[in-house]
Formats: C-alpha cells, sequence, structure tokens
C-alpha cells in the first residue's frame, strides 16, 4: 500500500484538470446536442449502425453532463461538496457513461467490419429491433460492471481512478479498466484493418478513390480518438497497480497526479465523437457546417445540400 500521509494536493495540478473538465463539457455539450438534433430532425431511415451511433451521443451527453461535478471535485481538493448518495450516482453515472460510450464506439466499428468484409453474414440482416435490443443489452451489463461505484463507503468520496472500497474494490476496478482498453481497442484495430484491405481490393478504379479516402480517414479517426482519450488513462492506471507498494512518497503522488491528467482526458471522446459522426454521413457534415456558419454570423451560407443525405454512407 502507498504511504499513508501522501496526502498533499497540487492547486496547479487540480487547476489544470478542473480546466479541461469544463472545456470538455461546453464543447461535447454543444458537438452531441447538434448531433442528437440531427437523428432527430434529418434521419428519416434508421439502420443498426445509426442506432448505435445514436446510443453513443446518449452516452457522451451522459458523461458531459457529469464533468461539472468532476471539476468542482478537483476544484475542491478532491473532496466532495454533496452527499454521500449523491457523489457515489455521480461516479457511477460517469464510469456508465464511458464505459457505454466505449462499448457503441466498438460496435460501430465491428458493424461496418462485418458490412464490409463478410457481407454474406446473417448479422449483416439484424432488424431495427434487434439492434435495439442488443443497446439495451449493453446499457445492463455497463451498468452491472460499473456498480462498484455505487459501493463505496458513505465516509469515503470516489475517483475517477480505483481507489475506495477496500483491496477487492481496487482490483476489480483495475482489472475491469484494462479489460475494457484492451478488449475494445482490439477489436476496433482487428476491425479497421480488415476494412481497409478490404476496401483497397474494390475501390481501384480512380473514380471511387473520395470514396476510400473517406472510409480511411473514418477507420483512422476512431483509431486516434481512442488512443488519445484511453491510452494514457490505461498506461497510468498500469504504473498505478505496479507501483501501489511503494513506500516512496514522492513517486506515488506523482503517479497519483499524472493519472488524475491522464483519467481527464477520457472526456475528449464526448468532444472527438461528432468527428465520427461527421464522416459516418453528410447529415451531420451538414448540421455541424451550418452550426459553425451561424457562431461565425454566417448562417444563411449554409444551405440545404442537393443530395440525398437523411441515410448513412455505406
Amino acid at each position: 500500500m502507498p504511504p499513508l500521509n501522501c496526502s498533499e494536493h497540487s492547486v496547479v495540478v487540480e487547476g489544470a484538470v478542473a480546466t479541461l473538465l469544463a472545456l470538455e463539457c461546453g464543447l461535447g455539450l454543444l458537438g452531441n446536442l447538434v448531433a442528437l438534433w440531427t437523428f432527430f430532425s434529418r434521419l428519416k431511415v434508421w439502420k443498426p449502425y445509426a442506432i448505435y451511433l445514436f446510443n453513443l451521443v446518449i452516452a457522451d451527453l451522459l458523461l458531459t453532463v457529469c464533468l461539472p461535478f468532476l471539476a468542482a471535485f478537483f476544484l475542491q481538493h478532491e473532496t466532495c461538496s454533496f452527499r454521500p448518495v449523491p457523489s457515489r450516482v455521480l461516479f457511477f453515472l460517469w464510469a456508465l457513461g464511458r464505459s457505454v460510450g466505449v462499448a457503441f464506439l466498438t460496435a460501430v466499428a465491428l458493424d461496418r467490419y462485418f458490412r464490409v468484409v463478410h457481407p454474406q453474414l446473417r448479422v449483416n440482416l439484424l432488424s431495427l429491433r434487434a439492434a435495439w435490443g442488443i443497446s439495451v443489452l449493453v446499457w445492463l451489463l455497463m451498468a452491472v460492471l460499473s456498480h462498484q461505484n455505487l459501493l463505496v463507503p458513505a465516509a469515503e468520496c470516489a475517483g475517477p481512478e480505483p481507489g475506495g472500497g477496500g483491496p477487492f474494490s481496487l482490483t476489480w476496478q483495475e482489472v475491469l479498466s484494462f479489460v475494457q482498453f484492451l478488449l475494445p481497442f482490439s477489436l476496433i484495430l482487428f476491425g479497421n484493418v480488415g476494412v481497409m484491405r478490404a476496401l483497397q481490393r474494390r475501390l481501384r478504379d480512380s473514380d471511387k478513390q473520395p470514396k476510400l479516402q473517406r472510409a480511411r480517414a473514418l477507420l483512422a479517426t476512431v483509431v486516434v480518438l481512442f488512443a488519445l482519450c484511453f491510452l494514457p488513462s490505461f498506461l497510468a492506471q498500469v504504473l498505478l497497480a505496479a507501483f501501489r507498494g511503494t513506500d516512496s512518497c514522492g513517486v506515488w503522488t506523482a503517479l497519483v497526479r499524472t493519472s488524475h491528467v491522464a483519467g481527464s482526458l477520457t472526456g475528449l471522446q464526448s468532444v472527438l465523437n461528432p468527428v465520427v459522426y461527421c464522416f459516418s454521413s453528410p447529415a451531420f457534415r451538414h448540421s455541424y457546417r451550418k452550426v459553425f456558419l451561424t457562431l461565425r454570423g454566417r448562417g444563411q451560407e449554409a444551405r440545404e445540400p442537393g443530395w440525398g443525405h437523411r441515410d448513412f454512407d455505406s
């Protein structure tokens, strides 16, 4: 166990983390509200792929709502200003939004993999009802896996990294965090490599190169997004687990602060996921362009495109 007197706080680190969380909240809220509006106002044709993206938006919004409270948590030197039960619910919802977001980002990658690489499989004939059923099961499974945040003793306030609840709680959360990074990241890499190889074989003609470039950009975006948001937190947690028995207060404090900064980067998923939506459908590209031009005072330039934009790119 780490030294018991390692309780020194860093105003600089905590302020930086709180500022980053606040920025993620503002940008994530704007981007995902625009995405939600696009789903309900512009998309007439829904496919399983669209349903997974819709659930990804909901998970991002849930995560975004929790960010201001997490920012306040760090500004108050990692203490909760509200009662134990609301604090447990807050960190439960934060963990739930993050894990559900990862799950549906993986589902989006796998759906595209099966449709492009194995179009003959029956999984590609999945009905909308079945896709909604899978989505509900994902939410329930992630809620069960995140339930440990609700069991933190009343005297403690759980943080976004493993902590509280005794040795079993620490081990459970660490193992769960590792699995929730390694398994989805491996599946996303595997699926994207397979899709890219299949598209390079099929889209060799010069007139199909724009479609190939768009698909390549989408696949690269998903991989980079996942790595940027979750790889630093994963590496920080590995170091925390490796040095948990250290007697050096300085080492442990440095690792905890690094974990705080790395953990705050996971909120970037709510900011960067709209990039995935833009590559997935022209409807989203038009919506975000319209918002951008409106913010610049040039809203009249965002005209409706002449092509069909109510379906997702194949």
